[in-house]
């Protein structure tokens, strides 16, 4: 939260994605009925740690997966992103974010691709995260490069 504090403090946009869906597709760490409550109690907190730290929240703005990624356009684009990503790329970059189970579900291997996009419909300059999810934005600047020029996207 520090960073984050960080990062407001000196002047940055900052959204805070609550990857919602990402987190009932992750073996279900999150059922989801819980997941707008999840949400609304993480926003709060977050606020309070914040403001508690003298932290001015004019430039910071949550925004839930669940917004935007049931969006027929994100699905489309889920599709198209998946028929490049090759299955050893997709486990390689979830290695250290998906819950590791004996028998995976096939939404793990989606885990990977769903973050990168997000980057871009979040229209985001950066994505800041621990040092588990390096291998997520490895992925997300191999893949999206070339999927967002073949897409025809600009910003």
């Amino acid at each position: 939260m520090m960073k984050v504090a960080d990062f407001l403090k000196a002047g940055c946009e900052v959204t805070i994605l609550f990857a919602d869906l990402h987190g009932y597709l992750d073996n279900m760490k999150a059922p989801w009925e819980l997941l707008q409550l999840r949400a609304q109690y993480y926003e709060a907190v977050i606020k309070a740690m914040l403001k508690s730290l003298e932290v001015p929240l004019e430039k910071l703005k949550f925004v839930k997966g669940t917004d935007y990624q049931l969006s027929r356009e994100y699905t489309l684009d889920v599709y198209k992103l998946s028929s490049i990503v090759t299955d050893h790329d997709a486990r390689k970059a979830g290695a250290e974010v998906v819950k590791q189970v004996a028998h995976p579900l096939l939404s793990g291997l989606l885990y990977p691709a769903l973050q990168a996009l997000d980057e871009e419909y979040l229209k985001v300059d950066a994505q800041f995260g621990g040092v588990d999810q390096r291998k997520i934005f490895m992925f997300a600047e191999k893949y999206l490069r070339s999927w967002v020029i073949r897409r025809g996207y600009t910003s």
